[in-house]
């Protein structure tokens, strides 16, 4: 034990010991083995992985790649699916515009001709003959010259005759030409050309219809084909033809044309065949069947507003002022509709503003109408300028229609007809000179262009030229000057040269009655006017002038105030008034009327004269030098000038 405790080995334990270190060392070499077969699988086991890692990563890229090279396939795929249904809507759109434009066409096609061997050797081949069909229908389509717009013709060739050669074979010309013969309204011309034994002979066909065969015995190629081509024009574009045998002069050929539209033409044809009609009438004074063929042309197309414009223009120029003011309001409102789309622009400018100046000149706004006239003298610068001179001359402006007249050229006057430009610009010149009261000067033009308008009525046996200078222009003012002159035969003689339906002329009646101081038989002939027409201011206007000079002062003023209520802008009943308010001491309220009257007329010298004496009796001496300065620059007349020397000088 002691030995034990000292180090030594106690007896029977060696074995034992030795048998644990032994199994000890056994177990740490299996543990070492153990442990280096774990570290070898650990090792072979993270070679795997970094092969499987390799592996994957291969893999990842192979995916990769094959991703990219699906997704390019995919928007290749997508791209050629996109380029196919476009190609798909394009062919479909294209179809779908080729066969609407089908449905639209409605132009002239002409077809290769037939021709002998004979002459296609004379280089006179069937195309040749088309194209010079071609080239003459497009000298007449451009020769004619409508208000019409091209889309108002049934059969419209405007930009769109063309000779056509078919192709050998199906091709998508020949598809187009199929779905336009099938859908659309294209007329076709075609025929043959052959040789006679007195030369040559040209037959024509339109469409279906049966031929029209000319001849020419001298062989002039030339003139069988205008014939042809005429005859093609005539029997398509009637109404275009009828116009482009007017602007050549040949009335009785175009007026026939006209009359057989009117018969047995389309709807909006014979409504426009109607104007033509009318348009003759004018030329010829018939006014009674000029407003028959406006009604007509009305009837056979109410959203067209010329015929109502035209039948304005008949009223105006019959004297009928009552109707001419009606139906150029309701010219007015019809320029507003759909049917206006029936002109073309220039034309429907012009149309829009003749119904607007219509109605001016019917109220008496006649400042405000010499203004407008300068926006059309663009269009008709003969009937505008010498119209807006008129107009300046009515509103007492002397001094501004002498220098509109002066704009126009000698050419231009010659240009607007045979005496008509100059009887006209005549007719202005007698108004201004009845403005100064100058009446032997107003007769002597009077009667001057009443001669130019007999002129014109023998060169063209009849004409709304004629009769409008003699009746509403040139009349009324020459029996006007004579009676002034106490030339009461001579008035009573040209008076009863004037239809009694004319207002212009019944009112000239009651102004020569009033002259002679014929009070009753004045007064007859103003309330006859003023029955007739309760929207015109005139009658009521003349009316107050004759009771003014009567005396009646309260019956002058209410007929003031009545012409005031229909033709607000009509200067000269508010002129009057004032005056008869200075006569019955109520200067301070003309001062009021003749400031109204002047943003109307402000440069009519008496009415100057009558507001500075309006002032001069309010005790407003600064104001009325003012007004009488402004008067003093103005065209008055020698009674006038007169009676200003006297009040100048009492405002001094």
């Amino acid at each position: 034990m002691e030995e034990a405790q000292h180090g030594g080995i106690a007896p029977g334990a060696n074995l034992t010991l030795g048998a644990g270190i032994a199994a000890g060392a056994a177990s740490r070499e299996k543990a070492d083995a153990f442990l280096d077969e774990q570290i070898a699988l650990a090792r072979k086991q993270s070679a795997l992985a970094d092969l499987q890692i390799e592996d994957l990563k291969r893999e990842d890229r192979l995916r990769h790649w094959s991703l990219r090279v699906r997704h390019v396939s995919d928007v290749m795929k997508l791209g050629f699916e996109l380029a196919v249904a476009f190609i798909v809507i394009a062919v479909a759109i294209g179809l779908g515009l080729e066969i609407w434009a089908a449905a639209r066409a409605d132009g002239l096609v002409i077809d290769a001709f037939n021709v002998p061997p004979a002459l296609a050797d004379k280089g006179l081949t069937g195309q040749v003959v088309a194209s010079k069909l071609l080239d003459r229908l497009t000298v007449m389509q451009n020769q004619t010259q409508s208000s019409r717009a091209p889309s108002s013709f049934a059969n419209d060739w405007t930009n769109d005759i063309k000779v056509e050669i078919p192709d050998t074979g199906v091709s998508l010309g020949e598809v187009v030409r199929y779905l336009h013969g099938a859908l659309g309204h294209e007329m076709h011309l075609s025929g043959e050309m052959y040789q006679t034994p007195k030369g040559a002979a040209l037959t024509v066909r339109v469409d279906n219809e049966p031929g029209q065969t000319f001849e020419a015995s001298s062989g002039d190629i030339n003139a069988l084909i205008a014939r042809a081509a005429e005859a093609v024009y005539a029997r398509a574009q009637p109404y275009r033809y009828s116009v482009y045998l007017y602007a050549r002069g040949d009335y009785a050929r175009s007026y026939a044309v006209d009359e057989a539209l009117a018969q047995g033409g389309p709807a909006n044809e014979r409504s426009w065949a109607y104007v033509g009609l009318t348009n003759f009438d004018l030329d010829k004074g018939l006014y009674d069947k000029a407003r028959r063929d406006t009604v007509l042309a009305y009837e056979a197309n109410p959203i067209l507003p010329l015929p109502l414009l035209l039948r304005a223009n008949v009223e105006v120029t019959a004297g009928h002022e009552e109707a001419a003011l009606t139906t150029a309001r309701e010219a007015a409102e019809s320029f507003k509709g759909r049917g206006a789309n029936q002109y073309t622009a220039k034309w429907r400018a012009y149309g829009a503003l003749g119904a607007e100046i219509a109605q001016k000149e019917e109220t008496g706004d006649l400042l405000d109408i010499a203004r407008v006239m300068g926006r059309g003298s663009w269009f008709q610068p003969v009937y505008f300028i010498t119209e807006g001179a008129l107009d300046f001359a009515l509103a007492h402006d002397t001094r501004s229609a002498s220098a509109t007249l002066s704009t126009l050229t000698s050419r231009q006057v010659a240009g607007a007809g045979i005496d008509t430009g100059a009887a006209n610009v005549l007719l202005v010149h007698t108004q201004i000179d009845l403005e100064r009261q100058d009446w032997p000067k107003v007769i002597a033009e009077a009667l001057q262009s009443e001669a130019m308008a007999r002129r014109v009525a023998a060169q063209t046996h009849g004409s709304q030229s004629d009769r409008a200078i003699r009746e509403v222009g040139a009349g009324p003012l020459l029996a006007l000057a004579y009676a002034h002159m106490g030339e009461q035969t001579k008035a009573d003689a040209v008076l009863k040269t004037l239809p009694l339906d004319c207002d212009p002329c019944a009112r000239a009646h009651g102004r020569v009655e009033a002259i002679r101081r014929h009070w009753d038989a004045a007064t007859k002939w103003f309330a006859l006017v003023a029955a007739r027409s309760p929207d015109i201011p005139f009658a009521d206007s003349d009316w107050g002038a004759m009771l003014l000079a009567k005396g009646d002062l309260g019956g002058a003023i209410a007929k003031f105030e009545s012409a005031n209520r229909k033709g607000p802008h009509f200067a000269d009943p508010l002129e009057m008034w004032g005056e008869a308010l200075i006569r019955t001491n109520r200067s301070d309220l003309a001062v009021a009327k003749f400031a109204e009257a002047a943003q109307y007329a402000p440069n009519w010298g008496r009415l100057h004269l009558k507001w500075g004496e309006a002032l001069l009796w309010t005790g407003d001496k600064a104001g009325a030098r003012r007004q009488f300065a402004t008067a003093a620059t103005l065209d008055l007349c020698a009674a006038d000038i007169a009676a200003l020397r006297q009040v100048e000088a009492r405002a001094r």
